[in-house]
């Protein structure tokens, strides 16, 4: 106990003692009834005491726990990448990484924006892009030499030209077929190329089409015109 808790119980136990002195005549009696007191008023106060010393603890949080699952999930999800060219009419070509899920419209943003000259009309801006596929951006210059070559090559139903030839701006998968060695596959990728990346501006952007080489493109070229 604490010097002034004890001298407070110095000064009861005395008065009880001079009380019993006068209440008491006889020693024997006098003595245990200070000693039964005595015993309970020390263990009522060592009782008080010892409760107010208890110590208190505190239960903190643990911080690491704070990482949720969505949030790592998001942070796989945006880690993952795919590779595209922009080519054509934007402000700066060149290979760029967007995120999976990316749309065409993205990967224009990431080559600087639209040139002033370009004409994306005939490009799905919403298209999801895949990896390591070229997104071509025709120049309005571009559009209009197709259209104006569409007009001098005189175009009847299909894509065939009057003369003979097969614009592949124009035909339709009937028409490209007609072509040496054009199945309904390849000619179902000349049209998918030109809807995604723009007219053919020359009869050689032909062969930037999967499945028409080198030896496909000398068998028909001849037979083809923009």
């Amino acid at each position: 106990m604490r010097t002034h808790e004890a001298f407070s119980l110095s000064l009861v136990l005395g008065s009880i003692r001079n009380g019993l002195v006068r209440l008491l005549p006889s020693g024997p009696a006098r003595l245990g009834a200070f000693l039964l007191i005595s015993t309970v008023i020390v263990g009522v106060m060592w009782s008080s005491y010892s409760s107010t010393q208890a110590p208190a603890f505190e239960v903190e949080a643990d911080a690491s726990s704070s990482l949720s699952g969505d949030a790592v999930g998001e942070e796989e999800k945006s880690a993952r990448q795919v590779v595209v060219y922009v080519s054509g009419a934007v402000r700066s070509p060149g290979v760029y990484e967007l995120g999976e899920g990316s749309r065409v419209n993205d990967a224009i943003a990431a080559a600087g924006g639209l040139a002033e000259d370009a004409q994306p009309s005939q490009i799905n801006l919403a298209r999801v892009v895949s990896d390591g596929e070229q997104i071509a951006i025709p120049s309005q210059a571009e559009v209009d030499a197709a259209s104006q070559g569409a007009a001098q090559s005189g175009q009847t139903a299909g894509g065939a030209a009057s003369s003979g030839l097969v614009n592949i701006n124009l035909a339709d998968a009937a028409a490209l077929q007609t072509l040496s060695g054009v199945g309904p596959s390849t000619a179902q990728a000349i049209i998918a190329d030109r809807e995604q990346n723009g007219p053919f501006s020359s009869i050689d952007d032909l062969m930037r089409v999967d499945g028409i080489g080198e030896k496909k493109f000398a068998k028909i070229k001849d037979a083809i015109c923009v």
